[in-house]
């Protein structure tokens, strides 16, 4: 045998096909826990803005219960990312899924609004597990598969936009605070999942010093503000601002919305919201696959931006409930093509002993977007219904016009 062929011959190295089986066993296992957590989260989507309605709400304190759930994420989300970063994303989790299962159980006690913000605060603070999740899949992903890796959050969203807001509308044919209970036995579920299930991903060289959990402390936009961060993830964190502001908005009003333009209640504002998760799971876990591989990163990015503005603009003038339909489809295939991609452009420029606190902060400038979109939207609302979403178009075609600017910089060392 020649050299050539033992060369051929020699088996694959065992420990790396292992590496490759567990990775692969990871995102599984990531992908049920964040598709049950998102359940949770897309069975208050049709349900809780008239909910809060018959307790006595204004489309201001509507949208407040998604502001003060972000703030709270906001607030927290950088904290849990450094003690991921510390102590392992697993044990993480585990808090997060049995507090978001606690703040459930509260909420279905709610008889005011008030008390609705107490529980929605509460779930906010416990609510770590989106980046944790993204810091698990950079753990067991290579940089040149790190879009599909996070195409699995993606898909585990659009699968629980599609199951959840179902559930949701189900259950609230029955009582009003059935959805409640059904959230609080399904987070319990995911903890028991992640609890026999989830390995602990994070790179054993990882040792944060403590003096910087007080800086996680601080607020991400004020860390931005005071330019903490170098310039190029600053960027990166703006742009996340700026589009999770946008698309917060379909989900703080669009039951709102449907309810006074075209009188549809709870169970068919679940449909709509199950038809946009349709269309984000068909985008994350089929198409956006097969696409990564064909076309840059960047691209996919700027296409999904500008599917996103037309889509959101367009809901302001929508003539029927069937053309609703259409544009709700055109956002979720924006949604999917450019958000997977423009997470793992930022990933690939956080070093990686850094990993889970960027993507905290990252989380945390979403959840700011949500902030400004839920108390916005709700104000706007109340002086015309269309105005939340010709404002948010506006606001999304402003982050397509800054990515472009910034583009070559912001890919600049990017394979």
């Amino acid at each position: 045998m020649s050299s050539d062929e033992s060369q051929t011959a020699q088996p694959a190295d065992p420990a790396a096909g292992k590496d490759q089986k567990q990775g692969r066993a990871t995102l599984l296992v990531v992908f049920a826990t964040i598709l049950i957590d998102f359940i949770g989260f897309s069975v208050l989507i049709p349900v809780l803005p008239l909910f809060a309605e018959r307790l006595g709400a204004t489309s201001f304190q509507v949208g407040m219960i998604l502001s003060l759930y972000a703030l709270a994420q906001l607030l927290f989300l950088p904290m849990w990312g450094w003690t991921s970063d510390r102590l392992g994303r697993r044990p993480v989790l585990l808090v997060s899924l049995l507090g978001t299962s606690g703040s459930f159980v509260l909420l279905t006690f709610a008889e005011s609004i008030e008390w609705i913000y107490a529980a929605r605060i509460a779930a906010g603070f416990f609510a770590a597990s989106i980046g944790t999740a993204q810091a698990v899949v950079t753990d067991v992903t290579e940089p040149s598969e790190r879009a599909s890796g996070m195409g699995v959050i993606g898909a585990a969203f659009g699968a629980g936009m599609i199951v959840g807001p179902a559930l949701g509308g189900g259950l609230a044919s029955f009582h009003e605070h059935a959805p409640f209970y059904g959230v609080a036995v399904l987070a319990a579920a995911s903890f028991v999942l992640a609890w026999f299930a989830l390995p602990e991903t994070r790179p054993a060289d990882l040792d944060p010093r403590w003096r910087d959990l007080g800086r996680s402390l601080i607020p991400t936009p004020i860390l931005l503000f005071t330019q903490v961060h170098d310039r190029r993830i600053a960027i990166y964190l703006g742009l996340f601002f700026i589009l999770f502001t946008s698309f917060a908005v379909l989900e703080a009003m669009a039951t709102w919305f449907m309810a006074r333009r075209f009188e549809k209640d709870e169970v068919d504002a679940a449909i709509f919201f199950a038809w946009v998760g349709l269309f984000l799971v068909l985008t994350q876990g089929i198409l956006l696959r097969r696409l990564v591989d064909r076309i840059d990163e960047s691209k996919l990015v700027i296409a999904g931006l500008s599917l996103l503005a037309i889509g959101i603009a367009g809901i302001a003038v929508v003539p029927n409930y069937e053309t609703f339909f259409l544009l709700g489809a055109v956002v979720a295939i924006g949604q999917g093509l450019a958000f997977p991609p423009f997470t793992s452009l930022y990933t690939k420029v956080c070093r990686s002993e850094e990993a889970g606190e960027l993507l905290g902060h990252s989380n945390s400038m979403a959840t700011a977007g949500r902030v400004v979109a839920g108390a916005g939207g709700g104000w706007l609302m109340g002086q015309s219904l269309g105005a939340p979403f010709l404002a948010s178009g506006a606001l999304m075609v402003f982050g397509l016009a800054i990515f472009l600017a910034f583009r070559s910089y912001l890919l600049r060392g990017i394979d």
